[in-house]
C-alpha cells in the first residue's frame, strides 16, 4: 500500500478521480496545475471553498500516477460509442444471420466433367481410308443426301460407273437354291480394274454351271442304266419261267426212269435202253442246274446295274453341287472385291441428312488417309444429349437421374445461364484415357436456366457439373468439422 500525506485542511479526491498533477512536500503548485485539477472536476462546477490542498505522495507512486495523461483522462471521461454499448447484441445478430444464410444458401457436391452437346443420332463423319486424289465429287456442299448415297470417288484403275453398275446388280440379285441366274447377256464390256480377275473366275464358273444345268450329261447315263436294268428284269423273268418248265421235265424223266428200271429188272428192256433213259434224266438235271446259275447271274447283274444307277445319281448330284458351290464362292469373292473397292476408293454416307464439306474440295485434290472429308448432319435429331467425360476420381458417386448443369463455351454463363439435364447412362468401365463416359439427357427445346433459347449447332463444347449431393452451406461446414474431429481421433 502506498503512503500518502495530505496538507492541512485538504481532502482526498473523489473516488475514481485523481488530480492530474501532484507535488512533493514543500513544493508550491503552479497556476496551470491548479487549473488542470479544476478541469478534472468538470466544466461548470464551482471552485471548492478554501485553498486546495495538494496531496503529498511517495516518489515511486507519483511516477505511476503521472502515466495518466490528458489523452487517457479524455478516454476515461468520454461517453462510450454506440458500437461499444451495443456490440455484443450486434455480434449475436450477425451470428444468427450467418447461420440462417448458411442454411438457405446451397453448396452442392459436384463433379466437373468435359461436355459435348449433340443429337441422339450423332452426325456421321466421313474419313478417307487411303491417301489419294479425288477423282470426282458427287454431291454439293449443304446438299440433302440419302442413306448409302456416294459422296466422292478416289482415283483408281477402274471405271467407277462400271463398278456402280455391277454392284447394283449384285445387291439386287436374289439367290435361289434351285437356280442361279446372272444377266451376263445384258452386261456391256466392263472396266473393273483390279476386280477383272475375280469377275472372270465368276463368269467361267457360271458358264460351267449353266452348261451342266442345260445339257444334263448324267441323264444319258441314267437312261442307259435304266434300260439295261429293264432288260435284265425281263431276262430274269424268262429264265425263272424256263426253270419251272425244266423242273416239270425233270420230274417226268425221273418217273419214266422208274418205270424203265422195273422193266429192266424184269428183263423186258435191254441195258442200253435203260441207260439211255438214265442219260435223259441226267441231262434234265443239268439243264435245271444251269438255269439256276443263270438266274443267279442275272440277279447279280441287276444288283450291279442298280448300284451303277445310284452311282450315276450321286455323281450327278456331286457335280451339280460342286459347280454351284464354285459359282457361289466366286460370286462371294466378287462381292467381297466390290466391298473392298468401296471401302478404299468410295466415300459414302450411311445417314440421311445434310452433307457439309470440311474443306474446299475439288477433283484431283489429294486427301490424306484418316482426314475428315465430309460430315453428314442427320435430318431427324430425335432429341439432344450431352456426352460427358468425367475423371475416375469420385465417379462412383455419379448415379442415373442426378442433375447436370452444362456451361457452354460459345454461350457465356453470365448472359445465358446453363443447360439443365439429367444423367441417363454411365459406362461400366473407363475409356483408354481413364475417363468415365456419361450420357445426360437434355430438354427438347434447349432452353437455358435464364429462359433463353440456345441455337443448336453440332458438337457444342462446354463444362458440366454433375450434382452428386444437393448440400447446404451449413451441412458442408459440419461435414468438414466431422472430418476434422475424425482425423484427430
Amino acid at each position: 500500500m502506498a503512503n500518502f500525506s495530505w496538507t492541512e485542511g485538504a481532502r482526498p479526491p473523489e473516488r475514481g478521480r485523481w488530480p492530474t498533477s501532484v507535488r512533493r512536500k514543500g513544493e508550491t503548485p503552479s497556476k496551470g496545475k491548479v487549473d488542470d485539477f479544476s478541469r478534472t472536476e468538470g466544466e461548470g462546477s464551482q471552485q471548492r471553498e478554501g485553498t486546495e490542498k495538494i496531496a503529498v505522495m511517495p516518489e515511486n507512486t507519483l511516477d505511476d500516477i503521472q502515466l495518466r495523461s490528458e489523452e487517457v483522462q479524455e478516454v476515461l471521461t468520454k461517453v462510450p460509442h454506440w458500437m461499444i454499448r451495443w456490440g455484443s447484441l450486434l455480434f449475436l445478430v450477425l451470428i444468427v444471420l450467418v447461420l440462417i444464410l448458411s442454411y438457405v444458401i446451397k453448396y452442392p457436391d459436384v463433379i466437373v466433367a468435359q461436355s459435348m452437346v449433340t443429337t441422339q443420332k450423332p452426325p456421321e463423319k466421313v474419313f478417307a481410308k487411303i491417301t489419294e486424289k479425288l477423282e470426282t465429287i458427287l454431291v454439293q456442299d449443304n446438299e440433302i443426301v440419302n442413306n448409302g448415297q456416294p459422296l466422292a470417288v478416289l482415283k483408281n484403275n477402274a471405271n467407277y460407273k462400271d463398278i456402280f453398275y455391277l454392284k447394283n446388280i449384285t445387291d439386287t440379285l436374289v439367290l435361289r437354291t434351285q437356280d442361279f441366274d446372272f444377266p451376263f447377256e445384258e452386261l456391256p464390256v466392263l472396266a473393273l480394274g483390279d476386280l477383272a480377275g475375280d469377275f472372270a473366275v465368276f463368269e467361267n464358273n457360271y458358264i460351267a454351271y449353266k452348261l451342266n444345268k442345260e445339257l444334263r450329261p448324267f441323264d444319258n447315263d441314267s437312261i442307259a442304266n435304266t434300260l439295261s436294268l429293264i432288260q435284265l428284269q425281263n431276262r430274269l423273268e424268262n429264265t425263272i419261267a424256263q426253270k419251272k418248265i425244266n423242273y416239270r421235265e425233270l420230274s417226268l424223266q425221273k418217273k419214266n426212269l422208274g418205270r424203265q428200271k422195273k422193266l429192266y429188272d424184269k428183263g423186258v428192256i435191254s441195258t442200253q435202253e435203260y441207260e439211255n433213259q438214265r442219260l435223259l434224266v441226267l441231262q434234265a438235271e443239268k439243264n435245271y442246274r444251269t438255269l439256276n446259275s443263270t438266274i443267279s447271274q442275272i440277279k447279280e447283274s441287276i444288283a450291279g446295274m442298280e448300284n451303277t444307277s445310284k452311282g450315276t445319281v450321286i455323281n450327278r448330284t456331286k457335280e451339280e453341287i460342286g459347280l454351284y458351290k464354285n459359282l457361289l464362292q466366286s460370286y462371294n469373292v466378287l462381292k467381297k472385291g466390290l466391298k473392298t473397292w468401296e471401302l478404299q476408293y468410295l466415300l459414302k454416307t450411311d445417314t440421311a441428312g445434310k452433307v457439309v464439306f470440311l474443306d474446299f474440295w475439288s477433283p484431283s485434290q489429294t486427301v490424306n488417309a484418316g482426314s475428315l472429308v465430309f460430315t453428314v448432319i442427320p435430318d431427324q435429331s430425335n432429341g439432344y444429349v450431352a456426352k460427358l467425360k468425367a475423371p475416375i476420381q469420385n465417379s462412383g458417386k455419379v448415379e442415373v437421374g442426378q442433375e447436370v448443369h452444362i456451361k457452354l463455351d460459345n454461350y457465356p454463363e453470365s448472359e445465358y445461364g446453363v443447360l439443365n439435364g439429367k444423367v441417363e447412362k454411365i459406362t461400366a468401365i473407363p475409356n483408354e484415357e481413364g475417363l468415365v463416359l456419361i450420357d445426360a439427357s437434355l430438354p427438347e427445346n434447349l432452353v437455358s436456366s435464364y429462359n433463353k433459347k440456345i441455337n443448336f449447332t453440332q458438337e457444342m463444347q462446354g463444362q458440366a457439373e454433375i450434382v452428386t449431393e444437393d448440400l447446404r452451406l451449413i451441412e458442408r461446414f459440419f461435414y468438414q468439422l466431422r472430418n476434422l474431429v475424425s482425423s484427430r481421433n
